[in-house]
This record gives structure tokens, C-alpha cells and sequence, in this order.
């Protein structure tokens, strides 16, 4: 996940921009391409928006502004004599729609190279707007002594294949990892009482409960993680044992090690189409049951609380916010109190007869999804883009970019990882989420269910209310699809044809 976007992408809070570029001294050292390959040598501006990378940004809002990215494009210039790069970011209009960027797409003066959540280019990709990289990921890496297909130098292949578009297609290299987690401030656990993290759904709420009756906030989050991602994260957990025959469409055998039954959007919309996901899914009402019993031990306000400072106060007990904030945990001098990392607690049959017990899965995943714009095409430099990118991701290059502004783990063969980091490599061992619903739909649905979301969360609704609306608006997202040829659900009905007896006594036990 991109996080000038979301990540889903997740888009990282209270950063301070302290300039555009930084010209700083000490270029990485990094070989030249090996022989046999011909560097491009024709003048050419490169513009990119590198994320939380960017030279001048300070990540977490705390430390000195980053610069590594600078000095290994000075480093991939002086290969390239004639060719520039000029970071820029993308303007943040404060949804994860990319607005900013759609404009400059459409009149054609996009920055050539741009890091997003890939999902937000899917929506896209019939208007051209964004270079499919399959071509270019089975070249050998210039910058990789033996590599011979630049696909294969990424740690992760499971979950750099799981970026592919519905068209099967790969528009985006994952440079780096991020994962999220309970930030447990144990100083002030034990001092109520709780020795340990909670394993359970049902020791979570017990403990809670004594959380906020001792009178400090026992769980928040940046960005509405728990109101959006933890239903996500709750839905895998009532869903798991369904799944497998849920799924209309298995995933592909080269992710099934990082996703194993994902939900497509178009999955999801077809599965809508015969009763789940809808009112008449009982599956779907306890989850949304759970989410709303689970919000009574959030921050009162689900938008405009800082949770960063509650936590750093010692006023919440338990932060949930994603791998960047080990950057604050660990430069901040001011923090007074001890800290450990978890992940959200299983849900089990003593909290609901449709668990299984199983483990949270992840959330997060790729960081920096790195994108090529046609106006690589338009400016003739497509050749030079997909080198600098491999220049960067090159592992003793974005080794030193990614420790700088210890955020996000590399995903790359070779490169180091910061040991600061390492809590969350027990975490990133697990499935990831069955779906992402907000980033599943398209922008004026999402908007429709997020605005209803806060709603039923602040009391606005009863649950029945709030499934109504849900179902009228995932009724308008799949019409809205109806001509749209990825839309097709002529595969998925022959595979449901197959399973309706069983997945239909799901939604009425008397059949």
C-alpha cells in the first residue's frame, strides 16, 4: 500500500514537509549496469512522487527530513548523464481517491513515476493511464549481479503477485512491506491489573472493560484503522470457515502463500447478488454486530481525536497504527513508559458460534506500490523510468532509503531490514485479509458506506436500519458494473451452480 495514499496504503498523519528536494552529498555506491545492457543517454526529466520517501519529508513528524532518495538519484544521474529527477508528491486532497492526480492524468502532465495503492489504478486501467510492468519485470535488474528477471529479486513474490490488476496484469512493483499493530503501552496495563496481551476476543473486551472503567481509553487508532480495517479483519474471522467455498474463483497458485481465498470486487458483487454480504446473511449482520459491540471501548470521536498523543500521554492503553510509528517509538525522547507490539486478538465460539478460532489476518502488506504514468509515453522516457526504478530497488539502495526513515521493511532480496522493525515480522507471517471492502469499492459507494459507517457507529442507526441502506448502495455499486466486461459473471454462476445448495442453507438454516 502506497501511502501517500492510504495503505491499504495508509496514508501516514502529522508528517511535515520540509522542502521537495534535499541535494545532499554522499551518493550510495552501487555498481554499473553489467555488461552487456546499454544505459539510456538522452536528456530526459524524470518527475516521481516517492511516498513517505520523498526527499524532505520527515516521516512521524520527528527526526531529520529524509534524503537517501535524493542522493541515489544523483547517483542513478551521474550513470545518466543528461537525465534528471525531480521529486515531487502528489497533492493530498484528504481522500484516497486521488483526485489531484485523476486531473492531471486526464490533461496529460502526471509525474511520470507515482506511488499509490494499486487498487486506486485498477479503476483505471481501461483509460491507459498507467504502464503494465510485466514486460519490464522479466528483464534482468542491471543493478543486481545475476539477476536475471528483475521479478525475482523481490522477497515477497506472493505478494507482489497478488498487485495484479483483474486483467491479470502488473502495473505497480512493490518496493517495501508494512504491517499494522497494537501499540500496548504494558506500563500502565500492570498498573491495572493486566499482566499480559490479550489472546482472545473475550479477554480483550474483559480487559477493556477495565480500562475504561479506571477512566483511560483503552484502544484508538489513526485513520479509522478499527472501524474500517478491523471490520475487514473481523469479517475473515466469522467468513473463515466459509471461504473456501464462498470464493467463486480460487486465487491463483503463485499468491496463494500470501492470499489465499480473496474476494475480488467483482466477487464480491456477484456473491451480493445472491444474498451475501446483504441483510439476509447472518454472517454479515454479526460482523457488523461485533464492530459496533467493539466500538463502545474506542476514543469517542472516530475522525478528530489525535490518538498519537493519547497515546504518548499515557492517557490510551493500547495504539493500533501500522509499522511508521516505530519511528516515533523510537526517537521520541520524551516517552516515559515500557511498550510491546500484538495484533488483534481471535475471535472464538465463546464470542460467536460462526468463529473458528482462527488468527487475525493481515491488513497491511505492500508499502510503496511504485507506478509508471503514460506520460513516460508521452515524454519519451518509459526506458528511463523503468531503470531508475530498478536503480532504486537495487537492495543496497533502498536498504539505505528505508532505514533512514524506518517505516517500512524492504522487499527486496539482499536488503537489510532495521532491527527495530522486527516485532513485525511475527505479524507479517500470517494470512492476509479475505477482502478490503472500502478499497474494494468504487469512490462515490465507498463514500455512501463510510458516511453510514460513522453513523451506525455513533448511534445514528440500529443495525437493522444500517443494513438496509448498506444493501441499497451495494444494490447501486454492482448495477453500476453491469456492462463492465471484468464484471462478467458468467464463470462465477457455473461455479455457484455447483455449491448454491450448500451456501444457500447459510443464508436460511431451513432449507
Amino acid at each position: 500500500m502506497a501511502f501517500a495514499e492510504r495503505c491499504r496504503g495508509i496514508c501516514l498523519a502529522g508528517l511535515l514537509l520540509a522542502g521537495t528536494c534535499l541535494l545532499a552529498e554522499g551518493a550510495p555506491a552501487a555498481p554499473p549496469p553489467q555488461s552487456g545492457t546499454s544505459a539510456p543517454s538522452a536528456a530526459k526529466l524524470i518527475r516521481a512522487d516517492f511516498g513517505q520517501y520523498t526527499p524532505g519529508m520527515i516521516p512521524g513528524g520527528i527526526g531529520e527530513p529524509v534524503r537517501e532518495a535524493r542522493n541515489v538519484a544523483d547517483a542513478w544521474e551521474k550513470l545518466h548523464p543528461g537525465c534528471t529527477v525531480k521529486y515531487q508528491l502528489m497533492i493530498n486532497t484528504g481522500t484516497t481517491e486521488g483526485e489531484w492526480l485523476k486531473t492531471q492524468l486526464i490533461g496529460k502532465i502526471a509525474p511520470e513515476i507515482v506511488t499509490m495503492n494499486t487498487e486506486v489504478a485498477w479503476q483505471a486501467i481501461d483509460k491507459g493511464w498507467f504502464i503494465p510492468l510485466d514486460e519490464f519485470l522479466q528483464r534482468p535488474n542491471p543493478y543486481i549481479p545475476g539477476n536475471e528477471h528483475w521479478i525475482d529479486s523481490f522477497t515477497n513474490i506472493a505478494l507482489t503477485n497478488s498487485k495484479r490488476a483483474p486483467n491479470g496484469k502488473l502495473y505497480c512493483i512493490t518496493m517495501d512491506t508494512v504491517e499494522t499493530g497494537w501499540f500496548y503501552n504494558m506500563t500502565l496495563l500492570r498498573k491495572l491489573g493486566i499482566t499480559k496481551k490479550p489472546e482472545t476476543w473475550e479477554e480483550m473486551l474483559a480487559d477493556f472493560k477495565i480500562i475504561q472503567e479506571a477512566g483511560f481509553t483503552p484502544l484508538t487508532s489513526q485513520m479509522n484503522l478499527a472501524s474500517d480495517w478491523g471490520q475487514d479483519i473481523v469479517f475473515e474471522m466469522i467468513y473463515h470457515d466459509l471461504l473456501p467455498t464462498l470464493d467463486p474463483i480460487s486465487s491463483r497458485d503463485d499468491v496463494k502463500d500470501y492470499q489465499e481465498h480473496f474476494i475480488d470486487p467483482q466477487e464480491g458483487g456477484f456473491l451480493f447478488t445472491k444474498g451475501f454480504f446483504s441483510s439476509r446473511d447472518p454472517r454479515w449482520r454479526e460482523m457488523n454486530r461485533l464492530v459496533k459491540e467493539w466500538r463502545q471501548y474506542w476514543a469517542k470521536e472516530l475522525k478528530f481525536s489525535d490518538p498519537t498523543r493519547l497515546f504518548l500521554t499515557g492517557r490510551l492503553a493500547v495504539y493500533w497504527d501500522g509499522s511508521w510509528t516505530i519511528r516515533r517509538m523510537t526517537k521520541d525522547p520524551h516517552i516515559d513508559f515500557e511498550w510491546e507490539i500484538g495484533y488483534v486478538p481471535a475471535i472464538t465460539r465463546a464470542t460467536s458460534r460462526f468463529a473458528s478460532g482462527s488468527p487475525a489476518t493481515l491488513i497491511g502488506g505492500a508499502a510503496s506500490q511504485v507506478h509508471i504514468t503514460n506520460s513516460a509515453i508521452y515524454n519519451n522516457s518509459l526506458e528511463e523510468c523503468v531503470d531508475f526504478l530498478m536503480y532504486l530497488s537495487a537492495p543496497q539502495n533502498i536498504e539505505r532509503i528505508a532505514g533512514e526513515a524506518l517505516i517500512f521493511k524492504p522487499n527486496v532480496k539482499g536488503a537489510k531490514t532495521d532491527p527495530r522493525l522486527q516485532p513485525f515480522d511475527d505479524i507479517f507471517k500470517r494470512k492476509s485479509c479475505a477482502i478490503q471492502w472500502m478499497e474494494a469499492m468504487d469512490p462515490e459507494y465507498k463514500k455512501v458506506w463510510r458516511r453510514w459507517l460513522d453513523y451506525y457507529l455513533q448511534d445514528g442507526f440500529e443495525l437493522d436500519a444500517y443494513l438496509k441502506v448498506l444493501d441499497e448502495n451495494f444494490a447501486a455499486w454492482v448495477k453500476s458494473h453491469e456492462k463492465d466486461v471484468v464484471w462478467d459473471f458468467t464463470e462465477m454462476e457455473a461455479i455457484w451452480q455447483t455449491r448454491k445448495e450448500v451456501l444457500l442453507r447459510e443464508l436460511d438454516p431451513q432449507r
